[in-house]
């Protein structure tokens, strides 16, 4: 039997909402027409795009700039580098957060 109309498209969402809010970090989920899912008001909003396969690890993607603001000086770190002719992230991230 497929899912209801209406929760199609949100599961991710709930799941990331619920995740979110377990480590701390509560965020609301925006109304249909809003620009992103799911969001926390603030002056400074950080954009970030979640992915991930089904069922799978999620994995946020945030700019440089973003990024350098939540670790500051004081995290250790443990980055890898990739770099492809085209990566669906950034197309992604782009068209969803401009």
């Amino acid at each position: 039997m497929s899912n209801p109309p209406k929760q199609k498209g949100t599961g991710g969402e709930t799941e990331l909402l619920k995740l979110l809010a377990e480590r701390g970090v509560h965020v609301v989920r925006n109304p249909a027409g809003a620009r992103t899912d799911l969001s926390r008001p603030g002056l400074l909003p950080i954009k970030a795009l979640a992915t991930r396969p089904d069922y799978g690890e999620w994995l946020l993607t945030v700019n440089l700039d973003d990024f350098c603001e939540l670790v500051g000086g004081v995290w250790p770190l443990e980055i890898e580098c990739k770099r492809w002719k085209r990566f669906a992230h950034h197309t992604l991230f782009k068209e969803e957060l401009g």
